[in-house]
């Protein structure tokens, strides 16, 4: 009598696995697209610790001079609110 497992294990590489991560991601993009979110928005924003903000400007560089503000006190990419005089490692000028 030999004892065998009641379970077969899954042989997935990683490049498989990746494949498939990939996959569902882009279908969790099309599905947001599909019901009116833009692929922006399904993103998720960054800390302001990770994004290293300061509520005070670095030289010239505000964040109301930044491509990622939002008015009166948000950014598309650092969790708000964020000061028009701020500054993060972030910062994009307007041009």
């Amino acid at each position: 009598m030999t004892t065998e497992p009641s379970h077969r294990a899954l042989n997935v590489s990683r490049r498989g696995l990746l494949r498939g991560v990939a996959l569902v991601a882009g279908g969790g993009a099309l599905i947001g697209a599909a019901m009116g979110a833009s692929p922006a928005a399904a993103q998720t924003k960054l800390s302001q610790k990770v994004a290293n903000y300061q509520g005070t400007p670095k030289g010239n560089a505000k964040c109301n001079h930044c491509t990622q503000w939002q008015p009166p006190a948000d950014c598309k990419t650092v969790v708000g609110p964020i000061s028009p005089m701020g500054w993060c490692s972030l910062y994009a000028p307007k041009s």
